[in-house]
């Protein structure tokens, strides 16, 4: 059972506040990002297994628990939806570039077996 007392965080708390309780695990995802920052980094390999799936996820959010941990700085609310938001065009752009890149992959699969198709014919292979 998470210990909301040990939010170390102005950012983390200030999630918990606008996170409704059917939402409680991604304040539980911080607080680990938190106390995985604390320990100076992942100290066994589970931890680092744990710790990177984490910062993929949420980088917005481990960026700012960093930046106020190490510095002191806390991230604004306006600046937490800012970098999300470019967070969530990023995402958008990688995605469609990979989709892009997939069906270029295809196509060229398709353009390879149709040559092989013909040579395959002009042989006297049958279809």
């Amino acid at each position: 059972m998470p210990d909301y007392s040990t939010i170390r965080t102005q950012f983390v708390a200030d999630r918990l506040k606008e996170t409704r309780w059917e939402d409680r695990e991604y304040i539980q995802q911080l607080m680990g990002l938190e106390r995985i920052v604390l320990q100076g980094g992942p100290q066994n390999s589970a931890a680092r297994l744990l710790y990177e799936r984490l910062v993929r996820r949420y980088p917005v959010e481990h960026g700012a628990i960093i930046i106020e941990l190490r510095r002191g700085e806390v991230t604004t609310d306006s600046q937490f939806r800012l970098l999300s938001e470019a967070q969530e065009v990023l995402w958008q752009k990688q995605e469609q570039l990979t989709r892009e890149q997939e069906d270029q992959v295809e196509r060229k699969k398709g353009e390879r077996l149709t040559r092989e198709l013909g040579q395959w014919l002009r042989l006297g292979g049958l279809e």
